[in-house]
């Protein structure tokens, strides 16, 4: 599996996922990533020469004071959604305190606190979908993987998509961003400390999105029920503007 772009390694289409009834998500038009802070001129290039039109952000604040996306120039739309990342003041303690088994677990928790946390988020991430007109668009977080990887669960569970499916996207980012984990590891280990800890820090796990889906099945039955009574998704609206005939 290898990113459309060089400069970020976790860019993917979502674009011919297909559907329980056979359909396909239209190829082009929706786009999830990490940031956009690293991006070479050349990576630029081949999203204007795509004609993104819209970036949904959903990182917090502090993060995109630290790290603000390049610009892209047929972008006409950019969108804050702020989901706090409070997975990353948890880890860097447990990373000063060199305790492993805490920062495995960190990320677990972290779902969980997210489907409590940020209900209206995740409902106004759907919502912008169903009415936007800024298409191709992309939506990201910093690495493109927890808060970007809910928000697809409850896009492709809106869409219709099978949950192994719904799972073989969400995993797929440890094969699309091996490289950069592996080189964030190797750094770390070669500055004199475990880099290996940070892994699960870097990766998506199994169990992280269990743990969503355990809260959501405990308290809302089931993740269709989830996305359509408690997100608000209009599957009818998004089935019709972004699968295939």
């Amino acid at each position: 599996m290898q990113s459309i772009l060089s400069s970020q390694l976790n860019f993917r289409d979502l674009g011919g996922i297909q559907t329980m009834n056979g359909r396909k998500i239209k190829p082009g038009l929706l786009f999830r990533s990490g940031d956009f802070f690293s991006l070479s001129p050349e990576d630029i290039g081949k999203l204007e020469d795509m004609n993104l039109a819209a970036i949904i952000d959903l990182r917090a604040r502090r993060e995109i004071v630290k790290r603000p996306d390049k610009p892209v120039g047929t972008v006409r739309e950019i969108i804050h959604i702020d989901i706090h990342d409070a997975a990353r003041d948890k880890a860097e303690k447990l990373l000063v305190e060199h305790d492993a088994e805490g920062l495995e677990n960190v990320l677990t928790g972290d779902y969980v606190r997210m489907i409590t946390e940020h209900q209206h988020d995740f409902r106004r991430f759907l919502d912008i979908l169903a009415t936007t007109d800024h298409l191709p668009l992309v939506y990201h977080c910093a690495a493109g993987k927890d808060r970007t990887g809910l928000s697809t669960v409850f896009l492709l569970s809106a869409l219709g998509v099978e949950m192994q499916d719904i799972w073989d996207d969400y995993m797929a980012t440890n094969k699309f961003a091996e490289p950069y984990i592996n080189s964030v590891i190797h750094k770390v280990t070669k500055s004199g400390l475990n880099g290996e800890i940070l892994r699960p820090l870097l990766e998506v796990r199994k169990e992280y999105l269990e743990a969503a889906l355990t809260e959501i099945e405990r308290k809302y039955s089931d993740l269709q029920r989830f996305v359509i009574e408690v997100l608000k998704a209009d599957c009818e609206k998004l089935q019709k503007k972004y699968l295939a005939v």
